[in-house]
């Protein structure tokens, strides 16, 4: 008699709510799976991730990569792959991927999955996802966290197909102008970086202008995320280059502090970090102070502006709720708005709709049109991913070459 030694593959549909650590790591413990592939597994997500990211911070150890580099230094997709690496050297009985193909460009998705596929023989696969579309063909059976375990379901394989936008409110107007603002808000002249010997970026020539939409893209390692520490005061590579931020070269005496009051920023990563017990409306009126949650008594014309963007988001209801206790798709419509109360000149959107489900990505697409065609900020978006609906006139596409990432420029407007 012929045994079946076909491995059997599962796929978490999480349509509401990120998966936290300590859920993705009871499954890591749980004794049927560990039964069922034979031994021990291990967890692939970016929680593993930020913890080898502290260790080198904190101690100074690089555990993914050799002594002479940085894992922090790395993009997103060089950090995944690095950890893939790593994890399938150890051999390991059945992998968690953790939403794998969030913020991986088109190559770095081809290659992971061409890694996977070659493991389903010997390794139980278990994706956790959030579009169906990334679903890996060969996952065919379905779990769900219920009550503190996962269970066996059926595979879901379609979508709700609720309409997912916000309601028709206007932008609110901003309390203040900002002042002496010029028309070139961000400039590049021929700017060109380097980490040691590697170059990065090659002669970067770009003009956001006040107002205007970009969409920046590129893939993994190209030097985006390069670009946007320099625009935002993080990094020092853009001292003694020919960059213009709101009209004064970098380097001749602008605060850091002075650069970011013009930027409102968001990022994925900002809905982890921003996690105390602040309620929501305040948060959003912290976004007048640039700070995270809100100190000092606010004014009633603040209250008002605050509330005018819960109706403007649809959390109306969620005012006093504590930020913490929202879903992910609603922290991060709440932290979009905390950027904007105030309009800035530039809202930079890194990655915004990164792992969300469909329902969840045209939400933050509708609220960053409503931006776009409401308010005169120009909007520089970071994104992989080509969403329905969201369309930039203009965009900067970065290509790798032996001497850096040089910029190719599409305008419209």
């Amino acid at each position: 008699m012929q045994v079946n030694t076909t491995k059997q593959h599962y796929a978490i549909a999480v349509t509401q709510e990120v998966l936290t650590k300590k859920q993705l790591k009871e499954l890591l413990k749980a004794a049927w799976l560990i039964e069922e592939a034979g031994g021990e597994g291990l967890l692939f997500s970016n929680h593993i991730l930020e913890e080898y990211l502290d260790e080198e911070y904190c101690h100074g150890r690089s555990i993914l990569t050799d002594e002479h580099e940085r894992l922090q230094t790395k993009s997103s997709g060089e950090r995944k792959k690095l950890l893939l690496d790593y994890q399938l050297a150890q051999q390991p009985k059945f992998l968690i991927l953790d939403n794998p193909f969030d913020a991986l460009d088109t190559e770095k998705i081809k290659w992971f999955k061409e890694q996977l596929e070659a493991l389903k023989e010997t390794t139980v696969l278990i994706q956790v996802y959030r579009r169906e579309e990334d679903v890996l063909p060969f996952c065919t059976r379905g779990l769900q966290y219920q009550e503190g375990e996962f269970i066996k379901i059926a595979l879901p394989r379609k979508e709700h197909s609720v309409d997912h936008t916000l309601a028709v409110y206007p932008i609110p107007e901003p309390l203040a102008s900002f002042q002496d603002i010029p028309e070139a808000l961000i400039v590049l002249k021929n700017v060109s970086v380097s980490f040691g010997e590697k170059p990065v970026l090659d002669s970067i020539s770009w003009t956001v202008k006040r107002g205007t939409s970009w969409h920046l893209k590129g893939p993994n390692g190209s030097g985006k995320t390069t670009l946007l520490s320099m625009i935002t005061g993080d990094s020092t590579k853009g001292y003694g280059k020919e960059l213009y931020l709101f009209g004064r070269k970098k380097g001749t005496g602008e605060s850091v502090w002075e650069i970011k009051q013009k930027i409102g920023y968001f990022t994925t990563t900002m809905t982890e970090r921003f996690d105390g017990m602040h309620n929501v409306k305040n948060m959003i009126i912290s976004g007048l102070y640039d700070t995270v949650g809100l100190y000092q008594k606010p004014t009633t014309l603040e209250i008002a502006t605050a509330e005018a963007w819960l109706k403007v988001i649809g959390l109306t209801a969620y005012s006093t709720k504590p930020f913490r206790s929202l879903t992910e798709v609603q922290k991060r419509l709440v932290l979009i708005a905390r950027a904007m109360i105030k309009h800035p000149p530039l809202l930079i959107l890194d990655e915004p709709t990164a792992a969300l489900d469909s329902a969840g990505a045209r939400l933050i697409v509708s609220l960053i049109n409503k931006i776009k065609e409401g308010s005169k900020t120009a909007v520089i978006y970071v994104s992989h991913r080509e969403e329905p609906g969201l369309n930039f006139k203009n965009t900067i596409l970065f290509q790798p070459s032996k001497t850096g990432s040089k910029a190719v420029l599409s305008r419209k407007d």
